[in-house]
């Protein structure tokens, strides 16, 4: 075969593989709405947005919900009549659709959510799964600030604790393997999201004590208990008192 031949050949096997390969939209809710086509952004109406990302949350459901729940003042008819709206938006922001349509409403299969990436990435943790990707997937910010519709308000709690159950699930885990530098930031990350949340507070102090760091256990448990104080009038629970206090006796015990 001559080498003009094969220089044809090569490059038309580019191009059938450049065309064969999918388009990859990636739709972005936590910390922001954003959607991205192969790493380009695309502007979406304002309207058709409230749609793209409730489907971003819920990954799919019935028409009558997403009609219901996105124009909850309006009447039946008139609800449906906005979806069909908005439906018909989304269909030209572009070539590809977004939306998948039959009698019920999905994110096409080209469109990957950040939110279905943190619950999936949840589950692996609390299921025992691999630590693999997990980190800066928990790494988010909460879903649609500056949004205040009901369903947003729901949803943003129901995914704030699923990071927090997470993100003590990997501090945990982090310690038990001796990552403890890794294990701090997490605990860290869980204890900045929910400061009087006693269980962020102890997967942080458990790693301290972990690696032997039993000034800045006791510190750690003097600053949440003065907030818990301040903030609610109560105090730590015996449990993690104990906890402190039994690493000082042992610390105490092994002194020379």
């Amino acid at each position: 075969m001559a080498v003009h031949e094969v220089t044809q050949d090569l490059r038309s096997g580019v191009q059938e593989t450049g065309a064969a390969r999918p388009t990859r939209y990636t739709l972005r809710l936590l910390g922001g709405f954003a959607l991205e086509r192969d790493g380009r952004s695309v502007v979406v109406p304002q309207g058709a947005r409230r749609l793209l990302a409730y489907l971003g949350v819920r990954q799919r459901c019935a028409r009558s919900e997403a009609a219901g729940t996105l124009w909850p003042a309006s009447h039946e008819d008139r609800a449906r009549a906005n979806l069909r709206t908005m439906l018909w938006r989304l269909h030209r922001v572009t070539p590809e659709p977004l939306v998948e349509e039959d009698d019920r409403l999905a994110l096409a299969a080209g469109v990957t959510s950040d939110v279905a990436a943190l619950g999936t990435a949840a589950a692996v943790l609390l299921s025992g799964g691999s630590l693999v990707g997990t980190v800066p997937t928990l790494a988010t910010g909460e879903l649609l600030p500056g949004w205040y519709d009901d369903w947003v308000l729901t949803e943003r709690e129901r995914l704030r604790q699923t990071r927090l159950y997470a993100l003590e699930a990997l501090a945990e885990r982090l310690t038990t393997q001796g990552r403890y530098g890794e294990a701090v930031q997490v605990a860290l990350t869980a204890v900045h999201l929910e400061p009087l949340r006693e269980s962020a507070t102890r997967a942080l102090i458990s790693v301290h004590l972990a690696e032997r760091n039993i000034n800045e256990a006791v510190r750690r448990f003097e600053l949440f208990r003065a907030d818990l104080g301040r903030e609610l009038g109560v105090a730590p629970t015996p449990w993690l008192e104990q906890l402190v206090r039994a690493s000082l006796t042992g610390a105490t015990a092994l002194a020379p």
